[in-house]
């Protein structure tokens, strides 16, 4: 750590903010000289920022410090996480809205509502190990957007830091429509480049009473793809409408021989609306004709939640994960590019490690004993239908001669495609040296303008995400 500012961040917050042992947290490459804080207080943070602005010391926020890596390499001098803000600080069942401290726990806030039968339906990937505002600050979904939409559409208030000190606070815990300009949605998916959120307001919804996924299985996602098309467009009430392959990477035991892709349709709701639309679906055409219903599995309540859950640390261990979009009706597209990049990267001698940034955690589901999910395949499709995002997991290059590099300039071009037929790529996690070469996301486009004149009203000295969220 830099003992000037280590020294300077001394006389702000006391002993036990000061995180000495937190190299673990920090993802490889990011460096010694990076101070970790955890303040205990929002005028903590308040103090830091300001002195940080006035000093021009680089800026990360963070929440849990378990996702860091996720938004490129660490190039800051300040790591300020909000771990020590963890409280549920209001919370009416009766109103289904609460108040909590952005650095709880997901599942510290999960239980707490679970006990009022309520439920905030969000699960991007990873979510299980993080905070509530890192989720808040990332923007990030999963499955369940298919029905319950994304972080904007449920929070109702933040407070948030600014890049200078000043602390903001807009929005509440009352449902209501916003006249002019929406600062709220706005602070949503920033990625904490206009400043730290230290406190989030969101709207709650009712447990499910029941909850089924009905695996339809065939020997690859583009046997799937029709039926998963006209799954999510039908008025069938999914909660989430996955296409994965293979489905041994969220547990090996639903793979059977050729089997290995699976078309996953969650429904939860109330007991009628879940057998409604279970025999609907058993009464659809291509489980009688094309690929049969003796491919269809049922897992109920318990073991439905178990699978979603494992869904949701696939990316776990990856060492390169991309998430390409564009229309839903581009999906076929969308498949084929990730199978050619799949196709180049083994053809350079695909031989990196597979789990060399899990921390020894295995993603499965418990069906009993079987081998580590998705050891064999290499690579991870997976497929939010409704909303035209693939998810591909892959196994990276050779390190020999300019493997990467190669690897480089085949994601650039794969951007430049996907944006010019108006889709995107994004790098959520992948070798610091790589993400940098190529950048987390593409060009930001004609906003670019508008979100520089933002940041620089939340952000006057730009110490915010240097690096990371450039436009």
């Amino acid at each position: 750590m830099n003992p000037t500012i280590l020294q300077a961040l001394g006389e702000i917050l006391p002993a036990e903010a000061l995180l000495r042992d937190s190299a673990a947290s920090l993802p490889p490459g990011s460096g010694a000289s990076v101070a970790v804080v955890a303040p205990t207080s929002l005028s903590q943070i308040a103090a830091v920022m300001e002195r940080a602005s006035r000093e021009g010391w680089r800026v990360l926020p963070a929440g849990l410090c378990t996702w860091l890596g996720g938004g490129g390499a660490v190039e800051a001098d300040v790591v300020v996480s909000t771990r020590n803000l963890r409280g549920l600080t209001a919370y009416e069942p009766a109103d289904l809205t609460f108040t909590a401290d952005a650095g709880i726990p997901w599942g510290t806030l999960r239980e707490a509502t679970r006990l009022n039968a309520q439920w905030l339906p969000l699960d991007p990937p990873g979510f299980r190990e993080g905070s509530l505002g890192a989720l808040v600050a990332t923007g990030a979904s999963g499955p369940l957007r298919q029905a319950y939409g994304t972080p904007r559409d449920h929070v109702l208030g933040v407070t948030m830091v600014s890049g200078d000190g000043r602390v903001l606070k807009w929005g509440g815990r009352v449902v209501k429509n916003v006249a002019g300009f929406d600062v709220t949605r706005l602070t949503v998916g920033s990625w904490g480049a206009l400043g730290v959120v230290t406190s989030v307001s969101a709207r709650l919804f009712p447990l499910p009473e029941r909850d089924l996924t009905i695996l339809v299985r065939a020997p690859s996602a583009e046997d799937l793809l029709g039926p998963a098309r006209s799954m999510a467009l039908s008025p069938l009430p999914f909660s989430a409408v996955e296409l994965l392959e293979p489905v041994g990477a969220v547990s090996p035991h639903l793979e059977e021989g050729e089997l290995k892709a699976a078309l996953a349709l969650r429904v939860a709701g109330s007991e009628a609306q879940v057998r409604e639309a279970e025999a609907r679906v058993f009464d659809e055409s291509f489980l009688r004709n094309d690929v049969g219903a003796g491919s269809a599995l049922r897992l109920r309540d318990s073991e439905s939640v178990a699978f979603h859950d494992a869904l949701s640390r696939w990316e776990e261990g990856v060492p390169l994960v991309l998430r390409l979009s564009a229309l839903p009706s581009r999906l076929p597209s969308l498949l084929q590019e990730a199978r050619e990049l799949r196709t180049r990267i083994e053809a350079s001698g695909g031989a990196g490690g597979w789990r060399q940034a899990a921390k020894g955690r295995e993603v499965s589901v418990p069906h009993g004993p079987g081998p580590p999910a998705g050891e064999g395949s290499g690579y991870r499709i997976a497929v939010h239908v409704g909303m035209g995002v693939l998810r591909l997991g892959i196994r990276l290059p050779s390190e020999e001669g300019d493997a990467l590099g190669k690897l480089a300039g085949d994601l650039r071009a794969l951007r430049e495609r996907l944006e010019t037929a108006g889709g995107t790529l994004t790098l959520s996690q992948g070798p610091p040296a790589l993400v940098r070469d190529v950048g987390v996301c593409g060009e930001v486009g004609t906003e670019a303008e508008l979100v520089r004149g933002l940041r620089r009203e939340f952000d006057p000295a730009g110490i915010l995400q240097a690096g990371r969220f450039v436009v």
